[in-house]
C-alpha cells in the first residue's frame, strides 16, 4: 500500500472518531476531512468540487443553509413549545400529536428541511420529557409523508444519478 493509501485510512479512521465523539459537526468534520485530501494530493481540486457541480446537491444544501437559518432565528423552539405535547404520555398518543404539524408544515416545505427542522427539536424535547428519542427521530421521516408528503413541491431532489 502507498503513503496515500495509509494517509487515507487514517483520515477515514479519524473522521469515524470524530463523529462518534461528536467532536464537531458532521458537516465541518467532512469538509475538513476533503481539505486534508485535497493538501495531500490525494483528490484533486476538480475532483473535490465536481461533485458540488450537480443541482440536486446545490439544492439540498440551500435547503441546508434555510434550515439552520430558521433554526437559529428561535422560531422553533417558539413551534416546539406551541405544537410539542406538554405532559408524557404513551407514546402511541405522543406521536399522533406529533404527526399533525409534521405533516401540515410537509404540506409546504420540502421534505429534506421538514426533517432537519423537526429532528433537533424532537431530540431535545424527548430527553427533556425523559422518553427515548429514537422512537421519535425513526418515525419522523415517515411521518412527514401521511399528510403533504405527496405534494409535487415536497419531494426531495434526487440526490444520487445515474450517468452510464
Amino acid at each position: 500500500m502507498t503513503f496515500s493509501g495509509y494517509i487515507a485510512i487514517g483520515v477515514v479512521l479519524l473522521i469515524i472518531i470524530a463523529l462518534v465523539k461528536e467532536v464537531m459537526r458532521p458537516g465541518l468534520i467532512l469538509f475538513s476531512a476533503l481539505v486534508i485530501f485535497m493538501i495531500t494530493d490525494i483528490i484533486s481540486a476538480d475532483d473535490a468540487l465536481s461533485g458540488f457541480s450537480n443541482k440536486g446537491m446545490i439544492t439540498v444544501a440551500l435547503l441546508f443553509l434555510v434550515s439552520e437559518g430558521v433554526r437559529e432565528t428561535g422560531a422553533l423552539n417558539k413551534l416546539g413549545r406551541i405544537i410539542l405535547p406538554k405532559k408524557r404520555k404513551p407514546i402511541p398518543r405522543l406521536l399522533m400529536q406529533i404527526l399533525i404539524p409534521v405533516s401540515a408544515v410537509s404540506a409546504f416545505l420540502n421534505n429534506t428541511p421538514v426533517v432537519i427542522i423537526f429532528g433537533p427539536l424532537l431530540k431535545k424535547w424527548a430527553d427533556k420529557m425523559s422518553l427515548p428519542s429514537q422512537k421519535f427521530l425513526i418515525p419522523l421521516s415517515p411521518m412527514r409523508r401521511f399528510s403533504g408528503g405527496h405534494a409535487p413541491s415536497s419531494e426531495p431532489p434526487p440526490i444520487c444519478s445515474y450517468t452510464g
